[in-house]
């Protein structure tokens, strides 16, 4: 068994409780022989007597949590062990005293290993597969059957009832591990589902916030602009236009005026600069898929389009550059759509195709004829777009006819 495994939550907590049940129910044996026969010697010159001293072992083995946290894995593996090993060693030792001494096989010695084995085999069917503790208990199964065998001197008719119960205690045990497995199976892949649920729900979450984050970014950049940079703006054009009338005799007021126009362009200066700071640069702060994501939210809020985004679930390695560029492109393609388009509908898709991305930007508009690219007027930006693929080595497609619409492709190679 891989004893590198992690222990299953909660297992070590039900093993002990069995073991410890397995602990009480033989120490009732004594105490039932006294009640009947008056004395309790035989209990001790019986196998089960050892049985009840492993499990009483075992007991305070599974409940010493410093063992735990020092053997790690080794500390099921070893329990696991000690559970499945010493009660058939037990039993095969009595049959061979007992065979020795002329006496026959007491089957229910044989039968009582079933419920035996089956302690050990509820917690090893839950921790590991099932291939593992069937090769366990098949193992064990074919060794007693040999083991008869040889203690016969071969195969005899007497056998046949002591290798069925065999049989049956291999089949009994197999099948029960089965269930067992394919139950925890079933757990473990519901407990990763969860796991990812959880994950997805906690992306979102901070998508969410990060999109929060930049949108009061940008709104608090907005107010400033229309406010505080549009007031220093007009206090500079005033105060110039003062200057240039202001007669030249004034020299003192004339170079006060001076000084405050200079004041004036320098905080209109350091407010825009300040406003450059504070507005949400998207690819830095949120990385290309976010980025996209709020530039699609944006423009959805300013011009009423249906915007279908889908992006790869697995994350496409881009360089910087080519974050820009994907993001520059998807942002003029948009700004052409809301202005010139008359597009009802937007399909935009990034994906990866044979180590190839895939951008694709389609709307229902208008549409245009392509051959204006081969103009100098092009005032739908288009051959910038097609210049900044071709500076990254990226190949931009533009299909379009006048009143089917225009698909955008851009294709680069990883």
């Amino acid at each position: 068994m891989r004893i590198t495994t992690p222990t299953e939550p909660g297992l070590i907590r039900i093993f002990r409780f069995f073991v410890m049940a397995e602990t009480i129910a033989f120490s009732f044996v004594p105490f039932g022989e006294w009640l009947f026969t008056g004395q309790i010697s035989q209990f001790y010159r019986d196998p089960f007597y050892y049985i009840f001293l492993q499990a009483l072992f075992l007991s305070i083995y599974l409940s010493i949590p410093w063992l735990q946290r020092k053997l790690r894995s080794l500390y099921l593996l070893i329990a696991l062990f000690v559970a499945v090993l010493i009660p058939p060693i037990i039993v095969n030792i009595d049959l061979t005293i007992r065979f020795m001494s002329g006496q026959g096989i007491e089957m229910y010695r044989l039968w009582a290993l079933l419920p035996l084995l089956m302690i050990a085999l509820v917690p090893a069917a839950w921790q590991y597969d099932f291939q593992k503790v069937f090769i366990v208990n098949t193992g064990l199964g074919i060794i007693d059957g040999f083991y008869l065998i040889f203690l016969y001197g071969g195969f005899d008719t007497n056998l046949l009832m002591p290798l069925f119960a065999i049989f049956i205690r291999v089949l009994t045990l197999n099948l029960v591990a089965l269930m067992i497995t394919e139950l925890m199976a079933t757990q473990r892949e519901q407990r990763r589902d969860l796991m990812r649920a959880n994950l997805r729900l906690s992306q979102q979450a901070l998508v969410q916030d990060q999109l929060a984050v930049s949108r009061e970014r940008n709104r608090l950049a907005r107010e400033l602009h229309d406010t505080l940079a549009h007031t220093l703006s007009g206090l500079t054009v005033q105060l110039e236009a003062i200057h240039t009338i202001m007669e030249t005799e004034q020299q003192e007021v004339k170079d006060m005026l001076q000084k405050a126009l200079s004041t004036a362009r320098n905080g209109l200066e350091e407010t825009r600069r300040a406003l450059k700071a504070l507005r949400a640069e998207p690819l830095e702060d949120l990385g290309l898929q976010l980025a996209l994501q709020n530039l699609v939210a944006n423009i959805q809020a300013r011009a009423h389009l249906d915007i279908h985004l889908n992006l790869s679930d697995h994350s496409i390695a881009f360089t910087q550059d080519e974050e820009q560029m994907v993001y520059r492109i998807t942002q003029e393609a948009l700004e052409n759509i809301v202005h010139h388009a008359k597009a009802k509908n937007v399909w935009i898709e990034l994906i990866q195709e044979s180590g190839i991305s895939v951008l694709n930007i389609r709307d229902d508009g208008t549409g245009f004829d392509v051959s204006i690219l081969n103009k100098k007027n092009d005032r739908l930006g288009l051959k910038g777009m097609q210049e900044r693929a071709e500076m990254l080595n990226a190949r931009l497609e533009i299909d379009s006819q006048p009143g089917k619409g225009t698909l955008i492709q851009l294709k680069l190679r990883n």
